[in-house]
């Protein structure tokens, strides 16, 4: 099945999703916790989104934004992902190994309902993998104490490349993980502010009667997944993970993930309304595709439909004789 091109249509909505090629390399220690946060701070400020809500697991990552610049959303991943990438090969001590997979996922999300059910399915991701009984006593880095306090801004150390250091060698204490957390922080010197922005949805949902009576919806049936998943456990008799065991877990555990999200263009329990708007995007996509034609015929008079990510442009060659190039070379 091949992969649907990347869709992002300002003032929606959507999921952003991405995954590690291996492993589970974002652990909850106090040091990745540090770093997380400082990439997310960084590719904030510089590539200002608006993060509804979020939640980092050990090998991805989710996040609900708005939709406002395309380009600036593709740019906020790209550095995300830059950053993170470089923190978990100099904490392995290695150089230039890939550490995530291509691109992300982004459906929109149609409907308020559709909303509220993701909000909480993101807070979920903790207890369905059994890493903690609730969203409130999870170890990992998540927008959850921002929501849930109604608190807008957190200030973010920022931890520098060269603040990282590999990891020793062996399985450290929960004592060793906590000094290399603080030695790293006495070293930081610059203070970013990251910026939650959880009622930016209205902008996509202009009509909804409040923002206090969607954050109700959201804890609620947050509550309810994790009775669901309490009950789970006790049939199954699945044990949680102790927070020492979490805490100190190393960031080279091998994993192999044994379930992948379907590809979609949108997420929409109304019918009706998702089959108008995949009638929508396969329209845009028609278009997108005559407009390439007639790029590629040298015509650009035509803008790249919005929404799409437009081709890379041809590198122009060199029309200068290679003697020329070599004597600027010399100058």
């Amino acid at each position: 099945m091949s992969r649907p091109p990347r869709l992002l249509l300002p003032h929606t909505v959507v999921l952003v999703t991405s995954r590690v090629q291996r492993g589970l390399p974002f652990v909850c220690t106090p040091l990745m916790e540090m770093i997380l946060w400082s990439a997310l701070a960084v590719a904030q400020n510089l590539y200002p989104i608006k993060i509804i809500a979020f939640v980092i697991m050990g090998n991805h990552i989710h996040l609900i934004v708005l939709v406002e610049d395309p380009e600036i959303i593709e740019s906020f991943m790209e550095r995300f992902k830059c950053e993170t990438a470089h923190a978990v090969n100099r904490l392995l001590g290695r150089r230039q190994v890939t550490v995530w997979c291509e691109g992300y996922d982004s459906p929109a999300i149609l409907t308020v309902d559709d909303l509220v059910e993701k909000m909480a399915y993101v807070y979920a991701n903790p207890v369905r993998a059994h890493l903690s009984d609730s969203i409130r006593t999870y170890h990992g880095v998540s927008s959850w104490n921002l929501f849930a306090s109604g608190q807008t801004t957190k200030e973010i150390m920022r931890i520098r490349r060269p603040l990282i250091q590999p990891l020793p060698k062996g399985k450290l204490s929960l004592r060793q993980q906590k000094q290399l957390a603080t030695a790293a922080e006495e070293k930081a010197e610059e203070v970013l502010q990251f910026i939650l922005d959880p009622e930016s949805w209205t902008t996509a949902f202009p009509n909804y009667e409040s923002v206090e009576h969607f954050n109700q919806r959201v804890q609620l049936r947050l509550l309810q997944i994790e009775a669901e998943m309490a009950a789970e456990r006790q049939v199954k008799q699945t044990p949680l993970r102790s927070a020492v065991e979490i805490l100190t877990q190393p960031i080279n555990t091998s994993y192999s993930p044994n379930k992948f999200g379907r590809r979609m263009w949108c997420i929409c329990s109304d019918i009706p309304l998702r089959i108008a708007f995949i009638n929508f995007i396969q329209d845009i996509r028609k278009k997108s595709r005559q407009v390439r034609l007639l790029w590629k015929s040298g015509n650009r008079s035509e803008p790249f439909p919005i929404g799409l990510f437009p081709p890379c442009q041809p590198v122009l060659a060199n029309l200068l004789p290679a003697f020329i190039r070599r004597s600027i070379r010399v100058i």
